[in-house]
């Protein structure tokens, strides 16, 4: 078989005005110009941009250790008179060290593709390059003036007869040329390979949504512009089948040769992604990866083609991996960051990212989140179905397909109970909605932590997890925040998981829980108009304060529940500056720092992000109630824990196997040869 020229990776000079706002992902030093009319980036005589970035950079590590990838170019379809220095970086100890490569320069009159190859002996695990435009040398010229010594220039010059030249003075001087500018078509990274090397894949995107049209039809307009209906190779390979848990979209007006609706009803996201999976696996186009994807995301299907040169060129002994696409934040001002690509379950039964959050307009990030040690992940690691792409000879649909929770932590249970891998890269990604400032307790307090109880028991995993002193040691806290609705949903999630496994078998069991969760949800409202006389500092909410508290005001708001019990309230409690009982003003959230609500009469829970907010006001009759529920709900859990886990192991082959999953999904009966 002959060799072909692969292309991996696109060179992104501008992709929308929201992005180009963090245009520092693309470029670094001088931003360059588009010039709309020829369809070019520009860039100025001695201006300089350099590509050692997010989306630009190439990890040759990566594609060295995970794929077939051997020589590697940098391709550019440009003209005019620059010096392109390519250039890498790698770590020695704990010092990141800069690699260079000799320069070349060019000088091109007219388009024209070049091409450079990173050197083979290179050791470095990512590289860049960079553009330095360069000035014209003078050239002796002949020029011509008259007799007051005024320059004739070249367009007179052009309309004059030989006679009224020959009045003129000439004269031989070294002269600058018109600046000319360096001008890009296109760019992409690229290496040779043998055709029959290359891996046949195809990849179904399942999509679900539940009443998001604004999302997913914006994600659907983009691929179909900018990857299905383009000239990229990757669009035969990758195809987009959305399960509509809303049925908002009509199917007649988006079918096509590349995107399929699936009508369903509302079994939440692990419902929606089963039956995407499902959907996916008997499509006669016989697809080799399905790719999980949300619905409130936005998407660059550069990411789509960078998963795809992935795959395809993947080695035998890496292509079990999950391609784990990173969360971005989707907030204007904090596009550049990067919240997770790949997540663990910490030993204290929280879940968060394997790589701290990066800045990812920096150089120095752009290298560790892509250096060979950041390949090897934490114990019970996962990839969330923000953007996770699952190899169908991974897939077992027999007694291993995901539990049926409606929302939260089956991503986690799927990756840990499949012992998954990961591959990850710069560049692929999307950014989610919300998810910072989008705190609500039916979610967070209640369907994660049920849900980590349900995955714990069902498929044995995260043994070494205490999820139930998790929710006890919340339960204390919010407590004495006088959050007693955050005390509800966290004694529910317990409570809910002793029912034993048998209300996971109705369809209709989690849209009605999320419902009844969500009515006992405190309910934020505008703090500005509500409250207010009651003084907040926006800026500060998440400061802790400057006076902490001594390690007996410690010791009594811990004990007393800040001052709920075993002493009076009014001697606890602090006096504002008018003599009036004090209101504190927190974070409405995870966020904790007890010296902000000690002794106060009542807790103003704020949301910084929208400037609402929750007014907690001390209840000791519904203080004595939760404590005595929460010794009965504990007192049953560890009573009954081993049988109700044993209940939860043994129904787990049904309820992770097609057949459950196609009779709870209301689909036909799988056929059989």
């Amino acid at each position: 078989m002959k060799n072909v020229n692969f292309k991996l990776q696109n060179i992104i000079f501008y992709y929308d005005q929201k992005l180009d706002r963090h245009w520092w992902m693309l470029n670094r030093h001088h931003h360059m110009e588009y010039d709309k009319i020829n369809s070019v980036h520009t860039l100025y005589p001695g201006q300089y941009a350099e590509f050692f970035t997010y989306f630009n950079s190439f990890s040759l590590g990566k594609w060295k250790k995970f794929t077939k990838v051997e020589d590697v170019f940098l391709n550019l379809r440009c003209k005019g008179h620059f010096k392109i220095d390519l250039f890498g970086h790698y770590r020695r100890g704990n010092e990141i060290m800069r690699e260079d490569y000799p320069s070349q320069v060019f000088d091109l009159k007219e388009m024209t593709d070049i091409s450079i190859m990173i050197p083979r002996d290179s050791i470095a695990e990512v590289v860049g390059w960079a553009i330095d435009v360069l000035h014209d040398e003078p050239v002796l010229t002949t020029r011509y003036y008259t007799r007051k010594g005024e320059l004739v220039d070249e367009e007179e010059l052009e309309e004059m007869t030989e006679a009224e030249i020959a009045k003129l003075t000439a004269r031989k001087e070294m002269v600058a040329p018109k600046p000319r500018k360096f001008c890009v078509e296109s760019g992409y990274w690229s290496t040779d390979v043998s055709e029959d090397a290359i891996n046949d894949v195809r990849i179904a995107i399942a999509s679900t949504t539940f009443k998001k049209e604004q999302f997913i039809i914006r994600n659907m307009k983009v691929l179909e512009r900018e990857l299905f209906y383009s000239d990229e190779p990757a669009k035969d390979h990758i195809r987009m089948n959305i399960v509509d848990n809303g049925r908002t979209l009509d199917p007649e007006l988006y079918n096509s040769e590349f995107i399929h609706i699936f009508p369903n009803q509302n079994v939440g996201g692990s419902g929606g992604f089963t039956r995407g999976m499902l959907e996916s696996l008997q499509m006669d186009w016989n697809p080799t990866h399905v790719l999980l994807m949300d619905d409130d995301v936005r998407i660059m299907p550069e990411s789509l083609i960078r998963t795809y040169t992935m795959l395809a060129l993947v080695k035998p002994e890496h292509a079990d991996r999950y391609v784990s696409g990173a969360m971005l934040f989707m907030e204007d001002d904090r596009m550049n960051f990067q919240h997770e690509d790949v997540g663990y379950v910490h030993a204290d039964g929280s879940y968060g990212p394997n790589k701290p959050p990066m800045p990812l307009h920096e150089w120095h990030c752009v290298f560790m989140n892509d250096e060979l040690r950041t390949t090897e992940y934490a114990a019970d690691s996962y990839a969330g179905w923000w953007y996770c792409c699952i190899p169908v000879s991974t897939i077992n649909t027999k007694d291993g397909l995901p539990i049926p929770v409606f929302i939260r932590g089956d991503d986690v249970e799927y990756s840990v109970a499949n012992k998954a891998q990961f591959l990850s890269l710069n560049g692929i990604c999307i950014w989610h909605l919300g998810f910072g400032n989008k705190f609500t307790g039916s979610l967070e307090l209640y369907q994660v932590h049920r849900n980590s109880l349900i995955l714990q028991a069902m498929s044995k995993v995260c043994q070494d997890k205490d999820f139930v002193k998790r929710i006890d040691e919340f339960f204390h806290k919010e407590l004495a925040r006088l959050s007693y609705a955050n005390c509800e949903h966290l004694l529910d999630s317990i409570e809910d998981y002793c029912q034993g496994p048998d209300f996971l078998r109705d369809p209709a069991q989690g849209e009605r829980c999320m419902k009844q969760q969500g009515a006992k949800n405190e309910k934020m409202i505008n703090a500005d108009r509500e409250y207010p006389s009651i003084p907040v500092d926006w800026g500060r909410i998440y400061w802790r304060e400057e006076k902490q508290l001594t390690p007996f005001q410690e010791w009594l708001y811990k004990n007393t529940y800040n001052g709920q019990r075993w002493i009076p309230a009014g001697w606890f409690i602090k006096k504002g500056k008018d003599g009036k009982p004090n209101t504190a003003a927190i974070a409405y959230d995870w966020f904790d720092d007890p010296a902000k609500q000690y002794g106060a009469e009542q807790i103003l829970a704020v949301n910084p992000f929208d400037h609402t907010a929750f007014l907690r006001k001390r209840d000791k009759k519904k203080f004595k109630e939760l404590m005595a529920r929460h010794k009965r709900v504990l007192k049953n859990y560890y009573k009954n824990k081993d049988k109700i886990a044993k209940a939860y192991y043994d129904a787990a082959k049904e309820l992770k196997g097609e057949t459950f999953w196609r009779e709870y999904l209301h689909m036909d009966a799988k056929e059989t040869n």
